[in-house]
């Protein structure tokens, strides 16, 4: 029976090649497997650095009341998706109540006083063109009509500054989104400035790295870049660029733009592979010959007496039908590249073949 591959001294074999140095040598043969293998060469490249990165949604807010008051009608969940203008909670209006009912009596009031104003005013004046008052009465009505139309004005204000209050009792969602967090729950007390929900949009989403300065100098806005996640790749857009470094890190905070349908989940971690200026050595394998075994990227690495050992490698960028190899292997070591599923760790390797970089 085909052995597993995963064994306590494959694990162990693991750990010894993370730094790039060889495992132990397999004292036990394995089975005889016949495959194509590939001996490495260094050329010269584009050579690429691999920072860290994580995807954020590009549209979040924390989602507030301006008002103090006890919170109601909070029915979302965390996960849950809303549509724009969604009525999401609502704090208690009971005072906001009392100062539109107050506001509404003034502007009655006001109105009431304009009326009898106008009325005056109206009367007053076809006395006045007909020399029956004195032009010091008739200034004196035309102050009072102009006073109580200003009252009017400045109640209707009070009115709509009310209203608006009322408002920002109710909290609407202001885009399509996610709810992200929860602060708080009903009949929590809501203060101005403290948060109630967060809100983000998942179908617009950025990429956070951190780069050192000399890798920051090389970025423009615009310049497209590979990112590498789960196996695949998609090409995202510098957007910004902030030109203060972190006093802890110093490194500079840089921002790309994923396109839109993007088959990632903000909080996923990536790979940002970054352009070096100038050619450099690198080192390439065949795509195929690169594998993944228990979320290990790795190769079969061919020793000196023909046994395969699975060698742990940090990839790099894909190029075509390669993939560039960071760290893990050296230039004159020989891989396999062909039947790759049917070899494990100790299988002795009968060449069926000289594959060409």
């Amino acid at each position: 029976m085909k052995k597993q591959f995963l064994t306590v001294g494959i694990i162990l074999s693991l750990g010894l090649a993370g730094c790039g140095q060889k495992p132990p040598h397999v004292g036990a043969a394995g089975e005889l497997v016949r495959a194509q293998t590939l001996t490495l060469a260094a050329g010269k490249g584009l050579g690429y650095e691999t920072v860290p990165g994580t995807v954020m949604a590009s549209q979040q807010i924390q989602l507030g009341s301006r008002l103090s008051g006890y919170l109601r009608g909070l029915q979302v969940h965390v996960g849950e998706s809303v549509r724009a203008g969604q009525l999401l909670f609502q704090v208690d209006p009971a005072d906001v109540d009392s100062q539109v009912a107050q506001a509404q009596a003034s502007l009655a009031q006001a109105e009431a006083n304009f009326a009898n104003a106008q009325s005056n005013y109206e009367r007053f004046k076809k006395l006045y063109e007909a020399q029956a008052i004195p032009q010091k009465q008739w200034d004196q009505v035309q102050s009072q009509y102009q006073m109580a139309k200003a009252q009017v004005a400045a109640a209707r204000a009070g009115t709509g500054s009310a209203a608006a209050q009322l408002r920002y009792a109710r909290v609407r969602a202001p885009f399509a989104g996610v709810i992200t967090q929860k602060y708080l729950q009903n009949g929590d007390l809501v203060a101005p400035g403290h948060p109630v929900l967060a809100l983000a949009n998942p179908q617009q989403l950025e990429v956070d790295c951190n780069v050192g300065s000399a890798t920051f100098a090389t970025l423009h806005m615009g310049q497209r870049l590979v990112v590498d996640y789960d196996g695949k790749s998609l090409r995202a857009t510098v957007r910004d660029l902030v030109p203060v470094a972190d006093p802890v890190t110093h490194s500079h905070l840089v921002k790309l733009s994923l396109p839109a349908g993007s088959d990632i989940q903000a909080g996923a971690f990536v790979q940002v592979q970054i352009p070096q200026v100038g050619e450099t050595t690198t080192l390439r394998i065949p795509r195929g010959a690169l594998l993944n075994r228990a979320g290990i990227p790795g190769v079969f690495v061919v020793n000196s007496q023909g046994v395969a050992e699975y060698r742990m490698v940090r990839p790099g960028q894909k190029i075509g039908d390669q993939v560039q190899i960071l760290a893990g292997l050296s230039a004159g070591e020989r891989i396999v590249v062909s039947n790759i599923e049917a070899v494990d760790n100790g299988d002795r390797i009968e060449s069926a073949g000289a594959a060409h970089d």
